[in-house]
């Protein structure tokens, strides 16, 4: 036996002992490529780009804040506080927490590497969102980009009619402004 492998004696088992692998056997999933199909592909797809509910993410807030509370509040009761004191420090504590948490804009934790640490469907979709986000910004990706546009053999036609027609507002606005100008200071009364 050699690492665990084989028999411990050959005594007894018709063989010398000799461990060898089986030449004959074939791995047949490794040759196998296992293709997505389409409904796959736009299930994965939906799921990386889902929108997170908002309502379920503030009310995730709010029950981990009043968790604190309540754990300070259990505290406060075990050191003597009086039931006056206790609600006083609770619910500026509250504030505080709730102060907090407005001026974090994100709800995601993130771990010592910036990673975000999310176990709740909404959160995952909050930090894809978020991230989506970042990658539209690092790529310069327009905020009003569709998916699948890129595609559309009539999106160049139609991004380069809507620049001319921007270059022609911007030159004929200046045209306008310029002559605008020109007619305000010839009605200056220049008699001095």
């Amino acid at each position: 036996m050699y690492n665990g492998i084989g028999l411990e004696t050959a005594r007894g088992s018709g063989t010398n002992g000799f461990v060898q692998r089986n030449l004959s056997f074939i791995k047949r999933h490794k040759d196998r490529v296992d293709y997505k199909s389409e409904e796959e592909i736009k299930k994965l797809d939906w799921q990386l780009n889902k929108e997170p509910n908002q309502e379920i993410l503030i009310h995730d807030r709010k029950r981990k804040i009043e968790l604190k509370c309540l754990e300070m509040e259990e505290l406060m009761e075990d050191q003597g506080y009086t039931q006056d004191e206790i609600t006083k420090k609770v619910s500026a504590f509250r504030k505080m927490l709730m102060q907090k948490e407005e001026s974090t804009n994100s709800s995601i934790e993130l771990d010592e590497n910036g990673r975000p640490i999310a176990k709740a469907t909404h959160q995952i979709a909050e930090a894809n969102q978020a991230r989506n986000n970042s990658l539209k910004l690092a790529f310069g990706i327009s905020e009003f980009f569709k998916d699948g546009s890129s595609f559309d053999p009539e999106r160049k036609a139609k991004e380069e009619a809507s620049r001319n027609l921007a270059m022609a507002q911007m030159k004929y606005g200046f045209v306008f402004i310029f002559i605008f100008c020109c007619l305000e200071f010839s009605t200056i009364d220049r008699t001095y």
